[in-house]
């Protein structure tokens, strides 16, 4: 099939023909669909695991590497046939837009062959999406975030910051030392005008998910917090039950049910008495030595000795850990999934210096291509080395981006000129591989300057600095948008370019 499809392509589509444009873009997609399954079984989650599992990825690393390699042998493979004819060396009759076209689809190869990372990870993120709609996650993270305020975990820290603290124009040591004094953390707190010690339970924290913003945990704390003021047990024995209909749809053990757990931390109205519920089994004790151990309520933990090894056992404990790695990853494969527009504009931009290279090789020489290198080596060194002493980010940047206009303006005096290209073939490569990096470069140059000339970093308070320069403020939220413009002009450019590039052709050596 592919000896005719090829014969047909040799006939009437000789650019297609020599590119191997079917057999490749077939045998790459294969490829992008070996990974995308790949990604998709390693996607699994072991609902049993913790963060504490390290081996859980070691899969991940392998393939990553495998990718990167099938990467450079497909790239080579092709390379072979597709550098076997050139029709510029031959004088094959062209139109206007075919150098155009042939970077186009050199840049297909490219991308497709470098989309076998976000192949892997889109794999994994459908396998991790697959476990539960996102309505569905969500609801359930909600209950695990509220059974976490009744579990161990951190508490929140009050300060004596009532009212805003001056700090005098002349401040001095003392001075230092009195507003520091003035904000050390009180031994307790008020709610609701009623006053609680420091690591009351109406003090605890909750895990967060990716599913939530900080005013929606903040909501979710102050909510329970008034149903333990107000005494509603029931609301809080729901959590519980609902909590623990996880885990044990996930075969996860816990050895309290929700009535022991309510009358393990229920001291209405103060909650200054109560147990702690482990988030897990037992861990490793890496405070305990042969001097002695650290001190622990007996009645919440204990001391056990395993094949040699010191543990510590919680005598009252849910599968929160557990729970919480394997919701995190399914909240995050929701809302920050591994394969993103992000992922897409760096495989993007990796394919265009690839192509640029590939393209850069075919319309000059590898005499030319060689010497560009070298050249373009050396200047960057002595540039970066010039900048280092001079400790100035301008100067690189400004160096770099005064060479693309040099580069650019030398081109077409010589295709203005038509007296010899010259030394135009090395200067025609440096020029195709600076020019992805123009867009970027002119951004960086422009905020540092911005930053500098207009006193943005003296400003401390963040909401004043965006009010305050709004043209700075755009820049760093629109850097993303900004870059994919950067990918049009890169575009454009090369529409424009490649239409020099066959009149450059044209032009004698000598």
């Amino acid at each position: 099939m592919f000896k005719n499809i090829q014969k047909y392509l040799l006939i009437n589509q000789p650019l297609l023909w020599n590119l191997k444009i079917v057999p490749a873009s077939l045998i790459l997609l294969s490829i992008d669909i070996i990974f995308f399954i790949l990604g998709y079984l390693n996607g699994s989650i072991d609902f049993h695991e913790t963060n504490d599992s390290y081996g859980s990825n070691t899969n991940e690393g392998i393939i990553i590497f495998f990718s990167v390699l099938v990467s450079i042998l497909s790239t080579i493979i092709w390379i072979v046939y597709y550098f076997k004819n050139n029709a510029l060396k031959s004088f094959y009759p062209k139109n206007n837009f075919s150098l155009f076209k042939e970077w186009l689809l050199i840049l297909l190869i490219c991308f497709l062959n470098c989309t076998y990372i976000i192949a892997f990870n889109f794999g994994k993120d459908t396998r991790v999406r697959g476990y539960y709609t996102e309505s569905e996650a969500k609801k359930r993270c909600e209950t695990l975030s509220q059974g976490s305020f009744f579990i161990e975990g951190s508490y929140s820290q009050h300060y004596n910051n009532d009212n805003a603290v001056a700090y005098p124009d002349d401040m001095t040591t003392e001075t230092v030392e009195a507003v520091v004094d003035s904000v050390k953390p009180k031994d307790h707190f008020y709610y609701r005008g009623n006053r609680y010690l420091n690591f009351s339970l109406i003090d605890k924290n909750i895990n967060s998910y990716s599913f939530f913003d900080f005013k929606e945990d903040s909501l979710r704390k102050i909510k329970i917090k008034d149903w333990l003021i107000d005494n509603k047990k029931e609301e809080i024995r729901t959590i519980f039950k609902n909590y623990l209909a996880i885990a044990k749809e996930h075969n996860l053990k816990a050895n309290i049910d929700q009535n022991k757990w309510l009358d393990l931390i229920y001291d209405y109205p103060k909650f200054e008495k109560y147990k702690n519920v482990g988030n897990q089994e037992f861990e490793v004790s890496y405070d305990y030595n042969s001097n002695g151990q650290i001190k622990i309520d007996s009645t919440e933990q204990y001391y056990k000795t395993v094949k040699g090894t010191t543990m510590l056992f919680n005598r009252y404990y849910v599968p929160e850990k557990q729970l919480n790695y394997a919701y995190d990853k399914i909240a995050q494969s929701w809302n920050n999934p591994s394969t993103n527009l992000e992922s897409f504009l760096i495989a993007f931009f990796v394919s265009i210096g690839l192509s640029l290279l590939l393209f850069s090789f075919r319309v000059t020489s590898g005499k030319n291509w060689l010497i560009a290198v070298v050249s373009l080596g050396i200047i960057n060194i002595v540039v970066g080395i010039i900048s280092a002493f001079a400790s100035s980010e301008y100067f690189y940047f400004g160096i770099i981006l005064l060479l693309f206009i040099a580069l650019f303006i030398y081109f077409l005096v010589v295709i203005s000129n038509k007296k010899g290209k010259g030394i135009s073939g090395i200067t025609l490569n440096a020029l195709l591989w600076i020019l992805p990096f123009f867009g970027p470069l002119l951004y960086a140059l422009v905020l540092k300057i911005a930053k500098e000339v207009s006193g943005y970093n003296l400003v401390v308070d963040i909401g004043l600095r965006e009010k305050q320069f709004p043209f700075i403020t755009f820049l760093k939220e629109y850097g993303m948008e900004l870059l994919w413009l950067n990918v049009l002009f890169i575009f454009i450019m090369m529409c424009f370019l490649s239409r020099k590039i066959k009149q450059w052709r044209g032009i004698a050596e000598g």
